[in-house]
């Protein structure tokens, strides 16, 4: 037996990039919402001197969390989104609802 045929015998065919591609074929939408929240946090984190530590720390998860999160590809629940947000003080999702929170009056007098 030739080197060739051994080595067709011995290879294992790789299918597992199939179920990934098909994976990000089917989930393209998220995973872009994904990914340009992870951009804003990442860019947010170095406008303001922070870590992920820092971030982890301050939303009460592990630095392993805000990894996974921070590379884009994690699906996130709303309740992350809305710490992140609190946490660093930005907007990353936008509803009707919270555009009627920006716009509440408050209770402070203005300033001329």
């Amino acid at each position: 037996m030739d080197a060739l045929t051994k080595l067709k015998l011995m290879a294992v065919p790789d299918t597992t990039w199939i179920k990934e591609a098909t994976f990000r074929q089917e989930n393209a939408y998220w995973l872009d919402v994904s990914f340009d929240i992870a951009l804003e946090v990442l860019c947010t984190l170095r406008e303001k001197g922070m870590t992920q530590r820092d971030l982890a720390e301050m939303m009460g998860c592990s630095p392993q969390y805000i990894s996974k999160i921070l590379k884009g590809s994690e699906n996130l629940t709303l309740e992350t989104i809305c710490k992140m947000q609190k946490v660093l003080q930005i907007k990353l999702i936008e509803t009707p609802y919270s555009r009627l929170l920006d716009a509440k009056p408050s209770s402070q007098p203005e300033q001329q």
